[in-house]
């Protein structure tokens, strides 16, 4: 097996917000059912066809469960909690403990892990230094306040430019390498 490769693809408002103060992301529905985005799902589609296993936060799983329908399939995914959830498929694991000890594990048997999110898990995983690929897709749309992305941490993470794309509704992604 090749080298692992973790990825942290997310949405963003232009202003740097994952979620409303609420933690609500119904400010990207505009977005999905938008006629103009059948560009976007292919790219996605694309990326997701390459993914091994996912990885996210409890908070994160606890939103998607709320969409309906599980949308990962059986690709395994690994919930970081300290909590007892229900399990939405026999494909996801919780796990209690570090980040650097799941990475370590995951690359051993994955070769492309997607990190969905949340924010305070995509923080966890840039300070250790475990994420290869950031791909943030910018959404148009100021919140003004909500739960930031990368927050504070002080910490500089060195990002080497891939790719830009834009789309027709107006999103740009902005792919890069993170410099370790």
């Amino acid at each position: 097996m090749s080298a692992s490769q973790i990825t942290l693809y997310i949405a963003a408002s232009v202003d740097g917000f994952i979620a409303d103060d609420e933690g609500g992301v119904e400010w990207l529905d505009e977005f999905e059912q938008d006629g103009e985005n059948d560009d976007i799902v292919a790219d996605y589609e694309e990326f997701f066809a390459d993914i091994d296993c996912l990885v996210m936060g409890a908070t994160t799983y606890e939103q998607i469960l709320t969409f309906g329908e599980w949308p990962y399939g059986e690709t395994p995914t690994y919930v970081l909690t300290h909590r007892d959830l229900s399990r939405a498929t026999d494909t996801v694991t919780f796990v209690d403990g570090a980040v650097d000890s799941l990475a370590t594990e995951l690359e051993g048997e994955y070769e492309h892990i997607w990190l969905v999110g949340g924010a305070q898990l995509a923080r966890d995983f840039l300070q250790q230094n475990l994420v290869d690929e950031l791909r943030l897709s910018v959404i148009p749309v100021l919140l003004g306040s909500g739960i930031s992305l990368f927050g504070a941490d002080g910490e500089t993470h060195r990002l080497q430019h891939v790719e830009t794309t834009t789309y027709d509704a107006g999103i740009v992604e902005l792919r890069y390498e993170v410099a370790t």
